[in-house]
């Protein structure tokens, strides 16, 4: 290598560019799901499964391995070298300093996560379990009473109705002293228009529709194998967006790819330009039209978007942009198919017990199980119903107790809350298909007012 070539070599490792930058920040992100994953799951599952304990007690390893001011100090440095970088555009740097203090209090939300369960002392425990609340409603939100209240008494009102074996009313005694059965005065919940909804299927699902060159690549065949998902997938990016895929013999780095490996679902991981399917995922024809819609038409498609802009995270995503992505793929997902269904109303039914209800692991398991399978058993439930129903209601009770295992994580509201904003920002702008398109320009929630702004500002590049 020339002598010029290494001082230039140099010069680029000693000073990068805001998106370099911004790359290393968004590495440092904290990460609760990996860091709640418990050591002893399956004997705590066992032993409270067979009633050895009233509530479990995990052994959360990775949150005692982790330096928290080590990692605070880190994304602060990081933070201060892109808010400070010559190229930092002055009109971004509110959207850059978002990223900094979540990631910090994230940092902080998890910490305090380690302390509830490390702490030595009443007092301490008490006022870690306080700082943990405040900062989860901050950073996650929290759920409505209303919409909590109204999806509890809509079930309630459904296992009322139903003529059941003795087994079936004993159950549903059970249930009724586990829970508020008082259906009065309940107010009702946000649902979209139908004319919100017949706007959105006619957007998705006209003869020019948004998606209809993307689903003309889905074959009419009654099953999908994950090899055949990647294939369609593949069709739609090369052909609709005109974009070479990485192969084997191309930076990787710079170019979109499609692969099949282990995984728990279909995932598109936009900061490393990867879609992945899991092995063995197979799906029908009415879920593979919706995973078009969903994983390309809205998680690939902001993506490519935002990447066409003068601001990089809006192709990996603005501060808090998560709910609302989540919420649009739902959204477009169901009108593909014609079709409207709330989201996540499980998991904001397992939080509301917690919060509203003050219940512990056991009781939001016993009151969850019960509940579950009320609702989908007609007469005299079975064995093998109350053992599948059970391990399901466990799981659901662990995705939000995680963690602490005494409070409640609200970031799975997202799934109900993120579809319910987006379709009361498509309540607002309904009929506005250049509002709608706005809603598509990169990975951010243009119902928020700082959002759109950046929105509005962005320069194509």
């Amino acid at each position: 290598m020339s002598e010029i070539q290494t001082t230039l070599s140099a010069e680029t490792e000693s000073n990068p560019t805001v998106e370099e930058l911004f790359g290393e920040l968004t590495s440092l992100e904290p990460k609760p799901v990996g860091d709640f994953v418990p050591a002893n799951a399956v004997e705590q599952k066992d032993l409270f499964l067979s009633g050895g304990v009233r509530n479990p007690e995990h052994q959360y390893e990775r949150l005692s391995a982790i330096d928290f001011d080590a990692n605070r100090l880190s994304i602060a440095n990081i933070g201060e070298r892109i808010l400070t970088h010559p190229d930092a555009q002055e009109k971004y740097i509110g959207a850059y300093r978002q990223f900094i203090s979540n990631y910090i209090r994230k940092t902080d939300f998890v910490e305090l996560a380690y302390k509830v369960k490390a702490a030595e002392t009443d007092e301490e425990k008490a006022t870690a379990k306080l700082n943990y609340m405040k900062l989860n409603v901050e950073l996650y939100g929290e759920p409505d009473q209303i919409a909590y209240r109204s999806l509890v008494n809509e079930s309630i009102a459904v296992i009322q109705s139903k003529e059941l074996s003795n087994a079936g009313q004993k159950i549903r005694q059970e249930l009724f002293e586990l829970i508020d059965t008082d259906l009065t005065g309940g107010a009702e919940r946000f649902r979209p228009a139908a004319e919100t909804i017949a706007w959105i299927n006619d957007i998705a699902n006209s003869e020019d529709s948004l998606y209809g060159n993307l689903l003309a690549h889905v074959p009419e065949q009654d099953t999908f194998t994950a090899v055949e998902i990647k294939a369609v997938f593949e069709a739609v990016i090369t052909q609709e967006f005109d974009l070479t895929l990485a192969s084997q013999d191309t930076d990787s780095g710079k170019l979109w790819s499609v692969v099949v490996e282990n995984a728990q679902s279909i995932n598109v991981k936009a900061a490393e330009k990867k879609i992945v399917i899991p092995t063995g995922r197979e799906v029908d024809k009415e879920a593979m039209t919706g995973l078009v819609a969903h994983e390309i038409g809205v998680h690939f498609l902001r993506s490519v978007m935002g990447e066409q802009a003068d601001l990089d995270p809006l192709k990996r995503g603005l501060n808090d942009y998560y709910d609302t992505e989540e919420g649009l793929g739902v959204v477009m997902e169901q009108a593909v198919n014609g079709t409207y269904k709330e989201a996540g109303t499980g998991h904001y039914i397992t939080a509301g017990l917690a919060y509203f209800d003050g219940k512990d692991f056991r009781d939001i398991f016993e009151t969850k199980w019960r509940l579950g399978l009320l609702v989908d058993t007609e007469g005299s439930p079975s064995e093998d119903d109350i053992v599948k129903v059970k391990n399901s209601a466990y799981r659901s009770t662990m995705r939000i107790m995680r963690g602490t295992d005494k409070l409640p994580w609200f970031k799975d509201l997202s799934y109900y809350n993120g579809a319910a904003e987006v379709w009361k920002h498509l309540e607002a702008i309904r009929g506005d298909d250049t509002e709608f398109l706005l809603v598509l320009l990169g990975k951010a929630n243009a119902a928020n007012v700082d959002h759109r702004r950046i929105l509005l500002e962005t320069a194509t590049v």
